[in-house]
């Protein structure tokens, strides 16, 4: 929530996407009308703008030669979603050398719940998003990082609010086995 935009927009909307506050490929959207302002992909004012992704940057930052590959968990989609996510066609190979090769590792290898999307934004989704999380990660600190869009469309409420705890337990479960899989490959992908 940002109150800043409270009165144009509604308490619900009144926010930023904060997964596209992020300072790499970060991209303003022109405020020309109140929709774009009160949408769900308002990625704020400039890079960083928010309270949440300045400290999750300095989070990573101090504890950057510890974590060795980060999970974004998201509501809502049922994808498994690597960088970059501002490019069509994805030049991940061109910023970060190999790290395809352990998506796809992942990917090949891992059970995943039914009909899981895999790739980046646009190839999961068609949409090119900038300011993403995983994108900042891997290149400023070249951890590699996903983001995990899970369950599927009438598990949620307005997209994101869990309907139930057996549905809650439902969505990890389904998802469990491929994260037990990439933990267990840390020792690995740390290499």
């Amino acid at each position: 929530m940002n109150p800043e935009n409270l009165g144009i927009c509604t308490d619900e909307e009144s926010g930023v996407d904060l997964n596209r506050n992020y300072g790499v490929d970060w991209a303003p959207e022109e405020f020309t009308h109140k929709n774009e302002l009160c949408g769900d992909y308002w990625p704020g004012k400039h890079a960083f703008s928010e309270p949440e992704t300045r400290a999750m940057r300095d989070f990573i930052a101090s504890k950057k030669h510890e974590l060795k590959f980060i999970i974004n968990c998201h509501t809502s989609g049922n994808e498994f979603i690597w960088p970059y996510n501002a490019k069509a066609p994805n030049d991940i190979e061109t910023r970060n050398p190999g790290y395809l090769f352990i998506f796809k590792e992942i990917m090949e290898n891992a059970r995943f719940p039914e009909g899981e999307g895999r790739g980046n934004s646009y190839e999961v989704m068609g949409d090119k998003m900038t300011g993403d999380a995983d994108d900042y990660v891997m290149s400023t600190f070249g951890i590699p990082s996903v983001t995990a869009e899970m369950g599927y469309d009438g598990q949620y409420f307005k997209e994101w609010m869990c309907k139930n705890k057996k549905t809650s337990f439902d969505i990890l479960s389904e998802n469990a086995n491929w994260m037990e899989y990439v933990i267990k490959k840390v020792p690995d992908i740390a290499k």
